[in-house]
């Protein structure tokens, strides 16, 4: 067996390679059997591989990555790791109702970043032809967002004009196109949404503070494939006329629509991306955002194809072992702290989270969920909401086996004690404190929620954002589960607008 230094760069390169060999530096590959320990160091030539790199040498991105180097975020699209996580643990085994469930950790937690880009011609289409007349685009739309800093030249602060306009195309994971919403490209009959109600969407904090996007891809004659901040269904308005077509993510001809780098990716769009007044009051400001719980995590988020896999292959009850079949997908657990977005209290008997692969026939939104292992004390940071009045709704599956918790917003107490247990829900139904499933969300052969006992939201109280500041949900166990047990099953979460859940003229479903 070998002891082997490998350079960064080269492992970088071996990602790309058979999984059985190793690459080392210029040297010939070697059998991964035959390696006992890898360690690594970075050099020179590494640097080419990030995403700050890779856009300065692409020629159809110049006036971007000016962009991106004169604000500074260049700097932040540098990082890829962690140097202070590193777990030995490869499994993790859990209590789950009366079966013992498997999850993994992973080896290295990686920094990934997602970009959406302006090409340098589709930019000329509104007259930009250089750093300065971008810079002078972005003051114009900014400056009507937000008047009060108007006066804020400096372009490496984060209220600066072409600083925001930047930050709003970068998200904090990185996935491939076809992991940006639930519909995977291939798997027709199993959408997880029914198309003729509503688009498949997610929603997604950006590197602009306070300020999120929406990624939806609608299934219409003309309006088909994936687009950023869109708002209508299919070829039309939705439902209360509302209609803005948003940016489309283009094809690279043999590229494709990924351009992979080592930290993330980045994608062609065609029109400009912007948080302005109409992405803020028409296309977030006043639609019901549905949050599948692993986006609200970029680590999650980060391991979105091992938590998919093939699940119309393979719908077993079990989580597949990643080394022996790692197409079908495999549960992911996450310690308290390391986790972005999500953390929890440490002194808890309380290991983390465990996210699970996507299962075809489960009654669960998208086929995965969450799980809370043992005496859990969470708090989560909520995608950043524009102004207004929120409801707060969680999702998720009412087992015979679910214990009781207590929730905040914003440090108050909004439930004292909900029993999420199936034995529950009659009283919480007769007390409006229950609703069943979204009737648009689908399972399996597009079977609904809506029509399935298990499947309920519990509101979970109300938030008024100012659309400046950070707004947080704890949720505490109150059944002092042992460690390695799980109770606690989390689905998704919805953020709902008074405009959706106080609309006198049109009921929300």
């Amino acid at each position: 067996m070998k002891n082997v230094l490998l350079s960064i760069f080269a492992f970088a390169l071996s990602t790309s390679a058979s999984a059985q060999f190793v690459i080392v530096d210029d040297e010939l590959p070697v059998l991964a059997s035959d390696i006992d320990k890898i360690t690594y160091e970075e050099n020179d030539r590494f640097s080419e591989l990030l995403l700050p790199a890779c856009l300065a040498n692409n020629p159809k991105t110049t006036i971007f990555s000016q962009a991106l180097q004169l604000t500074g975020l260049a700097d932040t699209l540098q990082a890829w790791n962690y140097d202070n996580y590193h777990r030995d643990e490869e499994k993790y085994k859990y209590q789950y109702g009366y079966t013992t469930q498997s999850s993994f950790f992973n080896e290295f937690r990686f920094k990934m970043f997602n970009v959406f880009i302006e090409t340098d011609s589709v930019l000329a289409v509104y007259g930009i032809h250089n750093l300065e007349q971008l810079k002078a685009y972005a003051k114009q739309v900014y400056d009507e967002t937000f008047p009060e800093d108007v006066s804020v030249s400096d372009p490496t602060d984060r209220r600066n004009s072409l600083n925001r306009f930047v930050s709003y195309h970068i998200l904090g994971h990185g996935n491939p196109y076809w992991y940006l919403t639930s519909f995977n490209g291939d798997k027709y009959f199993t959408f997880w949404q029914d198309v003729n109600m509503a688009d498949m969407s997610a929603w997604y904090a950006t590197l602009m503070p306070h300020a999120a996007l929406k990624c939806s891809y609608p299934m219409g004659e003309e309006n088909r494939g994936l687009f950023i901040n869109r708002r209508g269904l299919k070829d039309g308005p939705d439902k209360y006329g509302k209609q803005v077509r948003g940016v489309k993510i283009l094809a690279d001809g043999e590229q494709g629509f990924d351009h992979k780098c080592f930290n993330g990716y980045y994608f062609y769009i065609d029109g400009i991306l912007a948080y302005d007044k109409t992405t803020r009051d028409e296309v977030l400001g006043s639609e019901l955002w549905r949050m599948d719980f692993k986006t609200l995590s970029p680590d999650i988020m980060n391991d979105s194809e091992g938590l998919r896999g093939d699940y119309a292959t393979c719908d077993c009850p079990e989580s597949p072992d990643p080394i022996l079949r790692p197409w079908m997908g495999w549960d992911h657990i996450y310690e308290w702290d390391c986790m972005e977005n999500i953390k929890g209290d440490m002194t808890r008997d309380s290991r983390g989270l465990v996210a699970t692969r996507a299962h075809k026939y489960y009654w669960d939104w998208q086929g995965d969920a969450v799980y809370a292992i043992g005496d859990y004390d969470m708090t989560i940071k909520l995608p950043p909401l524009p102004a207004g009045e929120w409801e707060v709704r969680l999702g998720t599956y009412a087992y015979p086996s679910r214990g009781a918790a207590r929730f905040y917003l914003n440090g108050e107490m909004t439930i004292d004690s909900l029993n999420m247990s199936k034995e529950a829900l009659d009283d919480l139904f007769a007390q409006s404190k229950c609703m069943k499933a979204p009737r648009e969300c689908t399972y399996g052969m597009n079977d609904y929620l809506a029509d399935c006992t298990g499947p309920v939201r519990y509101p979970l109280g109300r938030i008024k954002s100012d659309g400046k500041s950070d707004n947080y949900l704890r949720i505490e166990s109150l059944t002092g589960s042992p460690g390695n047990t799980s109770d606690a099953m989390f689905d998704y979460f919805e953020f709902v607008p008074k405009f959706v859940y106080d609309n006198q003229e049109i009921p929300e479903e």
